[in-house]
């Protein structure tokens, strides 16, 4: 799922980290594909579990449903077709779960990122 370079463990290109806050550093990034096995949720769930360097299990408090509605971004951006056209649209959404700062976007990447505390140092492999 995770990669230090720009490909996952199984060879599919990372998204480029569209953060441009100074203030924050990229933690991880999963890809969510409407055609997997996985729903939306879990593959918020297992990024967020590993920026948390946690279980997904783990991934509890608060539940993911307080912090954004999944239902509306899975409609908005990933609903196979409405009245038989493509929905497809292009965006993204974020929020705050936790500490970290997590972005979906339409093409299906999940970033999470945290705030940079002062004094801690940048790894810019």
């Amino acid at each position: 799922m995770t990669s230090s370079n720009d490909h996952t463990d199984d060879g599919a290109r990372l998204a480029q980290d569209g953060n441009d806050d100074p203030d924050m550093t990229f933690v991880t990034q999963a890809h969510y594909d409407r055609e997997s096995h996985r729903d939306l949720t879990t593959e918020i769930i297992f990024a967020i579990a590993a920026a948390a360097d946690v279980a997904p299990s783990e991934v509890k408090d608060p539940p993911l449903y307080e912090c954004v509605d999944i239902a509306a971004i899975e409609d908005g951006f990933f609903s196979p077709k409405v009245n038989g056209q493509t929905r497809d649209c292009e965006g993204s959404v974020a929020f705050w779960y936790d500490q970290y700062h997590v972005e979906g976007a339409s093409d299906g990447w999940i970033t999470d990122s945290k705030p940079i505390t002062r004094g801690e140092e940048l790894d810019f492999e």
